[in-house]
């Protein structure tokens, strides 16, 4: 049984002997194709690493010129020393020829027939002849792809026919390469991958908040400040990739039959831009390249001329490296904040008769979407473009904050391409994310006319980088998940996990680890990385587990970079002491996913029992009920596991030690990250009792901090007590800020509330 994936339109497995693949190779294809020669080229490329034979591209041969068969006897005496024929080659034939049906993907349509004779691959076009050259490898044994496989005389391929199409032509991976820069070479091993499997479109997420990575020569701030960032332990982290690599990897791509799409945001996710050439903000405000990730208020302010200048000067050097009929602008997660209070914006809605700030941005849209279509492309947004009303009609939409937006892009007369996060976004947790959901996505929506179903060119799995902090976590998040993908885009055979399972667990998953692919889990945590409080013993213990083997935690306890020769943790080991703890997982010398830092504390209320109430939300529990009072200070990423979050009420806390101590403070620290919903409390109230009974006034505490405020902070409340007091309970009351305000993106919502420690000293 073959284990092709994704699975072929039509296969025929034959009863006649096998196809035997030996030195040396003859690939033939017509003299007068080049196209056909480069496939047959990469091939030739692929054949001689794997197998040391001789491979030759040659013109093609007419069957009936091939070498004659040996005369029969005549009985006539041989001559003494007769001298051996050469060996025949193994002949492969690549070539065009083949008509194509009227499916949407008909130019990528291809045949290959295998038998004792050779190997035949016909195509409507080259793209078509190299999907046929993909489907040849995975006719090989396995063994073919193993880095460390053992030599072989003869490679044998079953006697098969397979006649194959794609159902959809928009298939593709979104990279980001802005929260963390990836090199040159991992990008190029994605490609590979991608290719592999009939992915055809790498959509290259190059700017962002965290870094600007693509240079711009009219613009040199963008890289040399705008690709960069200091990070809060003192390091300086990126980079970006020059106009000549950047043809490069897409040259690389166009031979592996690639696409690529480069997103250039726009208007929102500007701060690295901002950084650069803060003259394109609203306000002019001086920024630095962000180190943290979310929303942020300040974006491209759309009133100044010189925003329009900046954004065609940058796109008049985009469009010429990438030759493919698209630019993605982004779009999506754009605050309006800045432009409600810029007379500049509000100057422009006036003159253009638009009703609000989301028009506004639907006229930006369109405005830089003529601009494009004077350089031949379209432009591709998120379906955040779609707020502001009617976009141009050459517009295409991709859908990402659930499916329905699929069905309004197609309903609106667009193309549309689905990348619903709840079914695609592979920087999700395998747990969250599993292998078998990705399976069951299906593109189309239910009740959609052909008309409109046709308007769906097909789908993308994001790989948004957070958390995604090296080549080797790369692989970690995409393998085997995108497999799964890959046949949903370009099978529409019944779909059958069972033997989806099957197919990768006794080829492809050996096929990737035999090619040195760090292969993830399917269904689990990658690394689940978080501290315990151990109650008898009154320490936080730490507590990790890896989904794929290889991967260690290694942890620092000077406050200094892990590295790859950090001493070695487990789960369990206590953390003792004060100051700063860093964890890292790692693969080798990479790392895998963002470390978590521990700030250890020890003051008089570590261990107390604290009462919440309400109760913390199950997705925020920290390290458990008594998180509050366990010695551990949170960082700066809400989601560390050192924070206790509570969406919308008011919050209540009840410390109760174990018997009365003198103190002089308590403090209560608090977060607030607007682009997380979270907001900082309206107010916060303290007070205090020896017995649980007689209670001390209360003590209030406010702050200046506007909700609105971007970017993420942490504010300490604190009361001190008159003089030493004793004291053995501690009530604290948190008063939620309300729902979000007009101008947030989740207005009338309600914001969450993010509680720490609470110290007694």
């Amino acid at each position: 049984m073959l284990s092709l994936l994704p699975q072929p339109r039509s296969v025929i497995i034959d009863s006649g002997a096998p196809f035997a693949l030996r030195n040396p190779v003859r690939i033939e294809v017509a003299a007068t194709d080049s196209a056909y020669r480069e496939v047959a080229e990469f091939l030739a490329e692929v054949l001689r690493a794997r197998t040391g034979f001789t491979v030759q591209v040659a013109p093609s041969v007419p069957a009936s010129a091939r070498a004659p068969r040996a005369p029969r006897a005549t009985g006539v005496a041989p001559a003494r020393r007769a001298t051996r024929a050469p060996r025949a080659a193994s002949i492969i034939v690549i070539g065009g020829g083949l008509p194509a049906d009227a499916s949407l993907g008909a130019d990528e349509r291809y045949t290959l027939a295998a038998d004792v004779s050779g190997i035949r691959i016909r195509a409507v076009s080259p793209r078509g002849a190299l999907w046929g050259v993909q489907t040849l490898r995975q006719l090989l044994p396995i063994e073919f792809d193993a880095l460390n496989g053992a030599p072989r005389a003869t490679w044998s391929i079953a006697a098969v026919r397979i006649d194959d199409t794609p159902r959809f032509v928009w298939r593709g991976t979104m990279l980001d390469v802005s929260r963390h820069f990836l090199p040159l070479a991992a990008v190029k091993r994605h490609l590979d991958l991608m290719s592999r499997y009939k992915l055809n479109v790498l959509h290259w997420h190059l700017t962002d908040d965290q870094g600007w990575r693509i240079e711009i020569a009219k613009y040199p701030e963008l890289t040399r400040v705008g690709a960069w960032r200091t990070e809060t332990d003192g390091r300086r982290t990126g980079g970006f990739y020059t106009q000549p690599e950047i043809r490069e990897v897409v040259e690389y791509a166009r031979r592996r039959g690639i696409m690529v799409i480069p997103e250039i945001e726009m208007p929102g996710h500007e701060m690295a831009a901002l950084a650069a050439y803060p003259e394109l903000g609203c306000t002019g405000e001086q920024f630095t390249v962000p180190t943290t990730w979310g929303v942020f208020a300040d974006v491209l302010c759309p009133g100044k001329s010189f925003t329009f200048t900046f954004v065609q000067d940058v796109l008049d050097e985009v469009i010429p490296l990438f030759p493919a009929p698209f630019v993605h602008i982004g779009g999506d997660e754009v605050p309006k904040d800045r432009w409600r209070d810029c007379a500049s914006c509000q100057a422009i809605i006036q003159r253009e008769g638009l009703a609000n700030e989301d028009e506004l941005q639907r006229w930006f849209t369109d405005s830089i979407g003529r601009f494009l279509a004077t350089r031949g492309r379209r432009l591709i947004g998120w379906n955040e473009i779609m707020h502001g009303g009617r976009l141009l009609p050459s517009t295409v939409v991709q859908s990402w904050e659930d499916s329905s937006w699929t069905r309004r892009g197609i309903e609106a007369g667009h193309e549309v391409i689905a990348s619903p996060n709840e079914w695609t976004y592979l920087d999700a947790s395998p747990r969250d994310r599993p292998l078998a959901k990705i399976y069951a996505f299906e593109p189309v929506p239910p009740g959609a006319t052909p008309e409109q179903a046709r308007r769906v060119l097909g789908g993308e799995v994001p790989l948004w980088s957070e958390r995604i902090t090296s080549p080797a976590n790369l692989e970690f998040m995409a393998w085997p998940r995108a497999l799964a993908f890959a046949e949903v885009m370009w099978s529409d055979a019944p779909r059958d996990l069972r033997r989806l399972t099957a197919r990768l667990t006794n080829d492809h998953l050996l096929r990737l680890r035999g090619m040195g692919v760090a292969v993830g889990p399917a269904d689990v945590e990658l690394v689940r990385l978080g501290v315990a409080f151990d109650g008898v013993a009154r320490v936080p213990r730490v507590q990790v587990t890896a989904g794929a083997p290889g991967i260690v935690l290694r942890m620092t306890a000077d406050g200094s970079t892990p590295s790859a020769a950090s001493p070695e943790v487990t789960s369990g080991t206590p953390l003792t002491g004060e100051g700063v703890r860093r964890l890292q997982a790692f693969y080798g010398e990479q790392t895998v996913r963002e470390e978590l830092r521990v700030e250890l504390v020890r003051h008089l209320g570590v261990g107390a029992h604290v009462t919440a109430t309400p109760p913390a939300n199950p997705q925020y529990l920290s390290t458990g009920r008594d998180a509050l009072a366990d010695g551990l200070i949170g960082s700066i990423e809400h989601g560390d596991g050192m924070w206790q979050g509570w969406w919308g009420p008011d919050v209540r806390l009840e410390l109760v030690l174990d018997s009365a101590v003198n103190a002089r403070e308590i403090s209560i620290r608090f977060m607030q990250k607007i682009g997380a919903w979270i907001a900082l409390p309206g107010a916060v109230e303290f007070s205090w009792s020896t017995d649980g009974i007689t209670w001390s006034p209360k003590s209030i505490r406010q702050h200046a901090v506007p909700v609105l405020q971007g970017g993420a902070r942490i504010e300490t409340f604190s009361v001190e007590l008159p003089s030493p007091t004793a004291i053995r309970f501690v009530r604290i009351s948190a008063r939620s800020s309300g729902p979000l305000p007009a101008s947030h993106p989740g207005a009338g919502r309600p914001s969450w509330l993010f509680a720490d420690e609470v110290v007694i000293r």
